[in-house]
């Protein structure tokens, strides 16, 4: 055994301990041995922050979030992060999918042997948690939360007080969301934190801590928002906003967000005076809830046109009013903050069909369109792809008589609720959007008592 280079192996492990995960990860890539001792590096500092929890049966626990699809948050996922695992943790924070709760439940009662001692969440968390409990042993908390039933766990993470709590671990990877904040400690409270009174703690909001600096709101920065206002939608697909540390590819942190549709934001307000999306400038304007009728279409486009501040762009669609005679070619802005070439997601479709509550800070939208590269049963070649916009359902929407009128010419019934828009885009390989003409009009209504009388629609 070589002495030499044992001692010269601890003492860089040593060296490695001190340093955040980002760092031990770029230390990995230095060279062979590098990646050797970070891996064992890596690995210890995740055994440490899970044993005082399950003690002789950690690797059990560590097996069954992995079978569950479980994933830990909260103060232990960002003592991951920065290496500062010397305290030992009181809580451990799990959330998982709505079909993994069970699994999950009865390993941390029958295996850990931990109690129940409540069943009731937090209260700013509540439209967005399932099920949730509250586990203790000795002076260990266990908490276990899963979303609503056919919503991604990332509804909770992105739901989270503070941008310092939007952040979970897998068992082989790390995703946080505004790392810039949090490598500069700062916590920007979300809508659930401005919730959460004093005293009350929820996550980062409702306490002071030694280590974070938490804000309110933006105002602190002094300066505009910018992209990062709290008013802001995102979409998970998109990589700025986010950071993914991985040690262990089989159960890889990014593949949560992979192929996820779901949209975030801070907050449905911002209080920062310099930003031009603050709540003073935006309560004068009208809020996107849908249109119905021809009186909708002669009033929004001027709510659109006087908007302020001004959208930057738009294009040109096609409205079929659930109570129109007949269809409009209508103004789709592109929301707030879109700086490359807007995608369908971009688009702010709420005017004419409404996809979002007003209070939403995260949403799936994917499901509310269908794109049509063809005409149904028709050797019709169009000119470029058209996608329909459908209303969030709500229970309340009416039957679309245009729609049904269409369908009755065809011989169908079928019936659609609510309005509907359609887009136009080129074909592939660039899809960019482009406006709808008076001729685009003609092949839509193609296209859709096509639909229609092939249940396409």
């Amino acid at each position: 055994m070589n002495f030499g280079n044992v001692l010269n192996d601890d003492i860089t492990c040593l060296i490695i301990e001190m340093l955040g995960l980002s760092d031990v990860t770029s230390t990995s890539h230095v060279c062979q041995s590098l990646r050797r001792l970070a891996k064992a590096v890596t690995e210890r500092r995740f055994r440490r922050l899970l044993v005082p929890f399950g003690d002789e049966a950690w690797k059990d626990l560590v097996g069954v979030l992995r079978q569950s699809k479980g994933l830990i948050t909260g103060s232990t996922a960002r003592a991951m992060l920065s290496g500062e695992v010397g305290n030992s943790m009181r809580d451990l924070n799990l959330v998982v999918p709505h079909d993994g709760f069970k699994t999950l439940e009865d390993f941390v009662l029958d295996k850990l042997g931990y109690s129940c001692i409540t069943s009731t969440c937090h209260p700013a968390m509540t439209t967005v948690t399932g099920h949730f409990r509250k586990y203790s042993l000795a002076t260990k908390i266990i908490t276990l939360a899963c979303p609503a039933r056919n919503q991604s766990v990332l509804h909770l993470i992105l739901s989270a007080p503070t941008t310092a709590d939007m952040i979970y671990m897998t068992t082989g990877g790390l995703t946080c969301f505004y790392p810039q904040w949090l490598e500069q400690r700062v916590a920007i409270c979300t809508r659930a934190g401005n919730l959460v009174v004093w005293d009350n703690k929820l996550g980062c909001a409702g306490e002071l801590h030694e280590d974070l600096r938490v804000e309110a709101d933006m105002a602190f920065i002094g300066e505009p928002c910018g992209t990062q206002c709290p008013t802001l939608w995102h979409h998970v697909g998109d990589k700025r906003l986010r950071k993914s540390i991985n040690w262990d590819i089989t159960d890889s942190a990014t593949n949560t967000c992979n192929n996820v549709d779901i949209e975030w934001r801070i907050n449905t307000y911002c209080d920062n005076e310099a930003c031009q999306y603050n709540s003073a400038i935006m309560a004068g304007n009208l809020e996107g809830v849908g249109a119905n009728n021809r009186a909708d279409i002669k009033f929004l486009p001027g709510e659109i046109q006087c908007r302020r501040p001004r959208f930057l762009q738009w294009f040109k669609g096609i409205f079929y009013g659930a109570a129109c005679h007949r269809p409009f070619l209508v103004r789709v802005p592109v929301m707030d903050g879109i700086m490359r070439v807007p995608r369908l997601a971009d688009l702010y479709v709420d005017y004419w069909v409404r996809q979002r509550d007003h209070d939403a800070v995260t949403c799936a939208r994917r499901h509310l369109r269908k794109t049509f590269h063809s005409v149904p049963n028709s050797t019709m070649e169009l000119e470029g792809t058209y996608t329909v916009f459908f209303e969030k359902g709500n229970g309340q929407s009416t039957t679309n008589r245009l729609l049904e009128r269409m369908g009755r010419m065809t011989g169908k019934t079928s019936a659609v609720n609510g309005s509907i828009l359609v887009v136009k885009q080129t074909l592939q390989p660039n899809e960019h959007i482009v406006d709808m003409t008076r001729d685009d009009m003609l092949i839509t209504n193609f296209l859709i008592s096509s639909a229609l009388h092939h249940g396409s629609l």
